[in-house]
């Protein structure tokens, strides 16, 4: 089995969705509120990592956290129709070379994998009808018809990225020097130096001088 590693923000999508997701939810008729109690929730956090006394790690980490925990109140449905909103206005900015190249994968037998710490019932709503493999990202936790706001939440991020590919195939047979991955940025070079073909999209400056010290592809076309 050869595998394609696709991260998302920076990558096949060429923005931060995160704040795509604050505009959201600051502009929505219904969803005002909630933008408010975000606020509410995340400031100190904010504040803490601009005094350099949070990192940001654990600044981003709180921010989807405490985005999710703004729809407590709302139902499952809504949550859901929410996310497919916001995926109709995010599909056209997908970079459509990204796209073609997983098309093309997909014909040849790969196994897609999409990578992400964007939210899933985001992901899933973008890329229905690709038929990606696979779609791991931030989990959206809920309990009957409610947020289950009592779970743990795990942003998908870096190094834990490589921890979830590998348990996902740890019963498989990969041929990973004939895989690719694809990122933008310095925080996935292991996930890169996972595969045999590594592909950098646009990177970042640190992953820029990674990929051109080892010879990698540089995707530089949307």
């Amino acid at each position: 089995m050869k595998v394609a590693l696709f991260d998302f923000d920076g990558t096949l999508y060429p923005y931060e969705t995160f704040n795509i997701l604050l505009e959201q939810l600051k502009t929505h008729p219904k969803y005002k509120e909630n933008y408010k109690k975000f606020v509410r929730y995340f400031a100190p956090y904010y504040f803490g990592y601009k005094i350099k006394i949070v990192k940001k790690a654990k600044m981003q980490q709180k921010a989807l956290e405490y985005y999710l925990k703004s729809f407590k109140d709302n139902s499952r449905s809504e949550i859901e129709q929410f996310f497919s909103d916001v995926a109709k206005d995010m599909t056209g900015d997908l970079r459509l070379s990204l796209i073609n190249r997983i098309k093309q994968l997909q014909a040849d037998h790969y196994y897609i994998m999409l990578v992400s710490g964007a939210f899933v019932p985001l992901l899933e709503s973008i890329f229905k009808g690709l038929n990606i493999d696979c779609i791991i990202g931030s989990q959206v936790n809920f309990k009957g018809d409610s947020l289950d706001v009592e779970s743990p939440f795990e942003r998908i991020f870096a190094d834990r990225k490589v921890e979830i590919i590998k348990n996902h195939f740890k019963e498989e047979e990969v041929d990973w020097s004939g895989s690719y991955a694809y990122s933008d940025s310095i925080t996935d070079l292991k996930m890169l130096e996972l595969v045999g073909k590594p592909v950098a999209v646009k990177p970042d400056s640190e992953l820029f001088n990674v990929a051109s010290a080892k010879d990698w592809r540089i995707h530089t076309v949307d």
